[in-house]
């Protein structure tokens, strides 16, 4: 039997791309799922999808923005109660926008902390005295790959992603003492609706940088959420999918002059590369 079978699972950010594909693939497993977003419309065709999948658990949706502090907690009320408790809670909001630090607006750095940090906090904070109280349970904080590796064009993305893990290891060191484990998934470019959005405004050399990446590939939001289940079904604490993302991760770990370097010379080309050829759109 899966160990999602009978769990009550609550995916924050899981109106589409990975967040949709996970709780379709958990409804499938007979979880019982709720998808949170601001939009209604993709979170309806979200639950569609979930019934479709033909599990028994229940299935549904609650509407609010991570960024309002009231609308959370009067929301994970609705949810407790609809789900009859919770046991998996998975942070998976926020968006990416590429940028140059030197060209961006001081409001894109507050508007990402806001979402991509804040949002992660605000959630586990309306649930945190749930857990704490039954004892046991699973929460995943969504980062990515660039919360341990920051890459050129996307300095406010980096700093709120890599805010989540100093949040998130703290976190688990306090809610393992509740018997409650922390899971902090890193995915990589991911072929999703939100990625399509980041692209429409990508700067040229940034665009050169991920098509011409020696290091990483882009998966699909299916084969990332079956990675993000496998891990927070695990224990693992960092979690990630792919042997280029683990190379990624340890070669940054253990040997971070050399990670820099390599990375500095990705950056140098695609900056090259930009200057005169035209981007991959």
């Amino acid at each position: 039997m899966s160990f999602y079978h009978g769990k009550k699972v609550l995916i924050v950010g899981g109106s589409q791309g990975i967040g949709r594909a996970l709780a379709v693939q958990l409804a499938s497993q007979s979880a019982s799922v709720y998808v949170a977003a601001r939009g209604q419309q993709a979170l309806d065709e979200t639950v569609e999808l979930m019934k479709q999948a033909g599990g028994a658990g229940v299935v549904g949706s609650v509407s609010f923005d991570v960024t309002d502090r009231d609308a959370v907690n009067a929301a994970s009320a609705q949810v407790l109660e609809a789900l009859g408790g919770l046991d998996v809670l998975i942070c998976n909001s926020g968006f990416a926008q590429a940028e140059l630090f030197s060209k961006a607006d001081p409001s894109d750095f507050d508007r990402m902390m806001a979402v991509n940090f804040h949002g992660h906090v605000n959630v586990v904070r309306s649930f945190v005295d749930h857990f704490i109280g039954q004892g046991h349970g699973d929460i995943c904080l969504v980062s990515s790959m660039m919360g341990f590796l920051p890459l050129f064009g996307y300095s406010a993305y980096s700093a709120s992603k890599f805010a989540i893990i100093g949040f998130g290891e703290s976190l688990r060191q306090e809610l393992k003492l509740h018997g409650v484990r922390v899971t902090m998934y890193y995915p990589p470019t991911t072929e999703t609706p939100g990625l399509a959005r980041e692209n429409e405004s990508k700067p040229a050399a940034v665009w050169k940088l991920e098509a011409d990446n020696s290091f990483s590939k882009t998966y699909t939001a299916e084969q990332v959420a079956q990675s993000m289940a496998r891990c927070i079904e695990r224990g693992v604490v960092h979690g990630m999918i792919g042997a280029d993302s683990k190379l990624i991760y340890t070669l940054n770990r253990l040997l971070p002059g050399l990670a820099r370097s390599l990375t500095d010379g990705e950056v140098k080309s695609a900056v090259k590369k930009a200057q005169t050829e035209a981007p991959p759109r």
